[in-house]
């Protein structure tokens, strides 16, 4: 049996999207495909558009055949962190055979030195590194100096592409673990995070069409199948709103002081004293933001803190405990049974015997539907997805 795993947000899932899964499928000769799903809150530290039941939905109904989710304190985190819940969950199936993931025409060919490096760091590389930091430049910026330095011979943007810095995330931890799994980067056929539509667009172009009622430039841009499931979330009012839960955010920190903050792991060097400062001046997110605005600390480090404090979260495992189960084909029996000697549990919604963690999980989809003017209630109305 082979399996390929796709590690994705899919928010929401278009026509690049799919181009990516059917070219998985295909290199990897794969019988079935998983999908491991960025939950509630995104990488970037802002809530998903789209529920994470619609999101499992478009991609079932775009060829996957398993969707699972990802847990908060993964899904809402930096690149390497992302890549570690992603990828422990894929390989705790103990099924699963290849990892693909998208990558740019210019990158592929560096992503395995890049990683062999820092695997294993070479001195110059630390010392690079650390001199970086020392002059207040961001980790992002100064790693990536450092790999310019010792792979001369790779272009510096290559470093600072976001897609290749999860690439190389994704094979560090396979790597880490010592996973069987095989890595297989698929080069992408459009602009990652590009703002305008195009024939394979990006998610943020379509979610910007969205935002502008472009329904014809996202009915181009999304499979027929994904169209129906947005065309019904937002008739329905399933989208997250913009600033729905900003006051609630700011509340929260003025309330819970440091101790909101101090768990994150975005949080070092006195970040949590300059954003309770600022906090107490701003009435939104991106008032805030503006306002912390500083070289040393990203904008999408400091709005995954924010969303941390925003979900309580407390618990930052080195390893996801379990996986959320959000839906099926049922062609997908025999992996299924397979799955039953799993290392981890697929849990589907709250009950007694709950792993370690998914009280904050139901947090963060409580607080999402807040977001989308629903009662907290109704997050755990969905039924779990099972397409024929």
């Amino acid at each position: 049996m082979r399996v390929c795993g796709i590690i994705a947000e899919y928010d929401p899932f278009h026509l690049g999207h799919r181009y990516h899964m059917e070219r998985a499928r295909e290199l990897a000769g794969a019988d079935y495909v998983v999908v491991v799903l960025g939950c509630a809150f995104s990488q970037r530290g802002e809530a998903m558009l789209f529920a994470s039941h619609d999101r499992a939905r478009m991609a079932l109904l775009s060829g996957a055949d398993l969707v699972l989710g990802m847990p908060a304190s993964f899904s809402c985190a930096q690149a390497n962190r992302f890549a570690r819940g992603g990828v422990s969950i894929l390989n705790s199936l103990g099924a699963v055979t290849h990892l693909s993931f998208g990558c740019e025409p210019d990158g592929r060919e560096y992503l395995s030195r890049t990683a062999d490096l820092l695997h294993h760091p070479s001195l110059a590389f630390a010392r690079t590194l650390k001199a970086g930091l020392k002059t207040g430049k961001s980790f992002a910026r100064a790693q990536g100096e450092a790999l310019s330095a010792c792979l001369p011979d790779v272009p510096p943007a290559v470093f600072a592409n976001p897609n290749f810095i999860l690439g190389i995330s994704y094979l560090l931890e396979l790597k880490r673990l010592r996973s069987p799994i095989c890595a297989m980067p698929v080069v992408r056929a459009g602009e990652y995070h590009a703002q305008s539509l195009s024939p394979l667009p990006s998610a943020t172009a379509v979610r910007h069409a969205l935002s502008q009622g472009g329904w014809q430039g996202v009915r181009a841009s999304v499979p027929l199948e994904s169209f129906f499931v947005i065309r019904d979330a937002v008739e329905n009012g399933r989208l997250h709103q913009p600033h729905a839960l900003d006051a609630w955010l700011i509340g929260t920190l003025n309330i819970g002081g440091e101790a909101s903050l101090q768990l994150s792991p975005e949080m070092s060097e006195g970040l949590e004293r300059r954003v309770l400062a600022k906090a107490r001046h701003a009435k939104t997110r991106e008032e805030l933001l503006d306002l912390i605005n500083t070289r040393r600390y990203t904008r999408s480090r400091v709005n995954r803190a924010l969303s941390h404090a925003l979900l309580g979260l407390t618990q930052f495992p080195d390893r996801p405990a379990y996986a959320r189960l959000l839906g099926f084909r049922r062609s997908a029996a025999p992996l299924l049974k397979r799955l039953k000697s799993a290392s981890i549990p697929l849990v589907d919604r709250p009950g007694r015997g709950a792993p370690p963690g998914f009280f904050e999980e139901m947090r963060a989809e409580e607080l999402w539907a807040l977001g989308a003017g629903k009662p907290m209630a109704s997050a755990w109305r969905y039924p779990l997805i099972v397409i024929d």
